[in-house]
């Protein structure tokens, strides 16, 4: 592992996108919003195929505090029912969920996600397939729908109602919809990546080389960035790297669920306290929302989208 980090510190950083397939940069990003979330849907998807981030997700097995705090809460909304885990990975809330669940299917869209979950869970059924097209599944097929780790995060605005509106067509009447975003009033904008610390001199300087990738791709990402009235595509270091996110307020995500057929019902921030909108929770960098699929939605259709009103 020391000697990839070395590698592609050494790598100039235009060569190293090239090789993992990720469209070259512009020198300057395209003036439309659907050019850059295009960018930043192939950046992070690439970055989730790589069998180094299914190895680094797979050392992750323990619930966070707020989902802990919410699937306590909301236990009756999959206990016994139809559940789908969205951006499963490895596995992490399938050993919570599965033995709980009447059916339980994850599905995730990395290729090296689902092979290291089947050597994981080989009893337990996991699909290839992308959220905001799970055209897999009927109508009205699941009662709970989870999506930990932020995975609406990874792609734009447009995908996101996408998937919301999939989820909606696969959730049954009053079904309950748990996931996890990234918070707006907590993001810094000139914050540079994190420098992991070790006392063991080698992996020191693998944390140092890490460190300076990781700068050199935020720096280069920057032009890619985005902000709006509502949301904000901002660099971010997780998951080894730097990536592209969405970032929404809480208030703007409670209305953005509400256009989309959802009322929201509970919100946890990171400390797995029930948060107020309006409270020191905003300074949380995620937060873990709740809510239940209503009878109406708002949301406007793609073009070749199913009906999303079963």
């Amino acid at each position: 592992m020391e000697r990839d980090f070395i590698r592609r510190l050494r790598s100039p950083p235009r060569a190293s996108l090239q090789r993992r397939g990720t469209p070259e940069p512009a020198s300057r990003p395209p003036s439309d919003i659907e050019g850059i979330e295009a960018f930043q849907r192939e950046h992070n998807a690439n970055v989730f195929r790589r069998r180094r981030a299914a190895r680094r997700f797979g050392r992750d097995v323990l619930l966070t505090r707020a989902e802990a705090a919410a699937l306590l809460r909301y236990q009756p909304a999959f206990a016994g029912k139809d559940v789908l885990d969205i951006g499963v990975g490895p596995g992490r809330t399938t050993a919570y969920l599965a033995p709980l669940a009447r059916r339980y299917q994850g599905i995730d869209y990395s290729p090296a996600m689902v092979a290291r979950f089947r050597q994981a869970f080989p009893r337990v059924s996991v699909a290839l397939a992308d959220m905001a097209d799970m055209g897999l599944f009927e109508d009205a097929s699941f009662d709970f729908v989870l999506a930990a780790d932020n995975v609406f995060d990874a792609v734009g605005h447009a995908d996101r109602l996408r998937t919301l509106r999939e989820i909606r067509r696969v959730l049954r009447p009053h079904g309950t919809l748990m996931f996890s975003s990234h918070n707006r009033g907590a993001h810094h904008r000139g914050r540079l990546p994190r420098l992991q610390r070790s006392r063991n001199p080698v992996t020191q300087l693998a944390c140092t080389a890490h460190w300076c990738v990781a700068l050199i791709d935020k720096t280069r990402l920057a032009r890619w960035q985005l902000f709006t009235d509502g949301y904000a595509i901002v660099t971010d270091q997780t998951h080894g790297g730097v990536m592209l996110l969405y970032f929404i307020d809480p208030e703007e995500q409670r209305r953005q669920l509400a256009v989309a057929g959802f009322e929201l019902l509970d919100a946890f921030g990171q400390d797995g306290k029930a948060m107020a909108f309006d409270g020191p929770a905003s300074r949380s960098h995620w937060v873990l929302y709740v809510a239940r699929r209503t009878e109406e939605s708002n949301l406007i259709q793609f073009p070749g989208e199913r009906n999303g009103n079963p």
